[in-house]
């Protein structure tokens, strides 16, 4: 393949996770015993530019016309889109109506935060049932691809904006040179980009290796970002981390030389250098953890089955299909997933094909399995009870470990 960001040959797989379906195409149960689709999925790394990415592209017509996850889920989600929103309108000082742009918008939770704040929202995303979602909150959106094109429509029939956003979008795109030259025209405008997206390095060092799947092209550090930003006379003043998702990478960028760099940038960069972003040996090594990891989880899912012990996932996310077709997990040793998304009711997982059930509806079980470990504050705070009671989670990252009464004071926040 050719690097999605330098278009060089000198890109080396490092993790094949083998094949696997599309980590967000649920199965109804009707077509159960239909074949899947499925697709390589495999993290390579370029040796001329250290963009890390996988070498094969789902289309994006298949993976987000109609899409199952809803950003206003969690209230963990919520909140930091709170938070983000107020900040960024205090940080850049933008005034009451300033035009907001949100690539990818979801269901509009994070325009809803910066239209309380008195911002002007306008959401970009592909999927027709979020779309749906988002315009009956009263966000206004467009139901498209973001690229080029649609920024110079934005610019045409909205005005320029103040601020454009994206909040795990960066890595999804299939037109990346095409979307970043939109956020570029915007930015020549006057526009600041705000960038969020899961950070390679908390990803490499927490090994969370069920962040890599098809949705997910590319892998950013902000070594690797910045490459991409330059070929489109962009650049980074403002880099720092903030906690969702295990570890995010968030990035102020505007048109070059438009702001003074701050020093977080070099900080930022200095770091990279010092932990290897830029040497295929540490992919390789994040590798041969990820088997250690396998070996781990399966042993005490095992245990669990063999105590006659019932074990559901929490949570049917993308990265849990990752890790239960990685690891070869099925109805064998997870009877079923339970979900607060209703988009996810009533259907199977990928590969995997685990029923997914309404939480709230579901007696509990012995033991969950906690997929979306992002949460996992959280979700030690609502299941307080159980846990007490005598349940218990089994944790698969960064290391597979279980929480049970005995350990639960160690682990919990609140």
């Amino acid at each position: 393949m050719n690097c999605r960001v330098c278009h060089g040959s000198n890109v080396v797989p490092v993790l094949d996770l083998g094949d696997q379906p599309h980590c967000n195409t649920l199965i109804p149960p009707s077509r159960d015993g239909e074949p899947e689709p499925v697709y390589p999925l495999r993290l390579c790394f370029c040796r001329d530019c250290s963009t890390a990415q996988i070498d094969h592209t789902v289309p994006k017509e298949i993976m987000f016309s109609d899409y199952p996850y809803v950003s206003g889920t969690t209230r963990t989600l919520r909140a930091h889109f709170e938070d983000s929103a107020n900040r960024l309108v205090k940080t850049l000082g933008l005034a009451p109506g300033s035009l907001v742009v949100d690539i990818g918008s979801n269901d509009g939770t994070w325009l809803k935060y910066f239209k309380a704040a008195g911002m002007r929202p306008l959401g970009v995303e592909p999927a027709g049932n979020l779309v749906e979602l988002a315009r009956r909150d009263g966000i206004d959106t467009l139901h498209r691809f973001f690229n080029a094109e649609t920024a110079r429509g934005i610019l045409r029939d909205a005005g320029a904006p103040a601020l454009v956003t994206a909040a795990g979008v960066f890595f999804h795109l299939e037109e990346l040179h095409s979307a970043t030259e939109g956020v570029a025209l915007m930015c020549e405008a006057g526009a600041v980009f705000c960038v969020q997206a899961i950070y390679l390095g908390e990803m490499i060092a927490k090994n969370h290796f069920d962040n890599i799947y098809h949705e997910h092209l590319t892998y950013w550090s902000l070594t690797s970002i910045s490459r991409l930003f330059d070929r489109h006379g962009l650049e980074t003043f403002e880099a720092s981390l903030v906690p969702i998702h295990g570890g995010t990478m968030e990035l102020l960028v505007a048109k070059k030389g438009a702001r003074p760099i701050g020093p977080s940038v070099a900080a930022m960069r200095a770091d990279e250098a010092r932990r290897g972003f830029a040497s295929i040996e540490t992919y390789e090594a994040f590798a041969r953890r990820v088997s250690v990891i396998r070996d781990q989880l399966l042993n005490i899912l095992r245990r669990f089955r063999d105590e006659g012990k019932t074990v559901h996932a929490l949570g049917a996310p993308a990265k849990g299909s990752t890790l239960l077709n990685s690891f070869g997990i099925t109805t064998d040793l997870v009877s079923l997933a339970t979900e607060r998304n209703p988009l996810k009711f009533g259907k199977l997982m990928p590969g995997s094909h685990i029923p997914i059930a309404d939480e709230d509806a579901t007696p509990p079980p012995d033991a969950y399995l906690v997929l979306p470990w992002n949460f996992l504050d959280e979700f030690l705070v609502k299941k307080r009870a159980y846990i007490l009671g005598g349940g218990a989670f089994i944790v698969p990252l960064p290391e597979p470990h279980v929480i049970d009464k005995s350990n639960y004071a160690q682990y919990a926040r609140g």
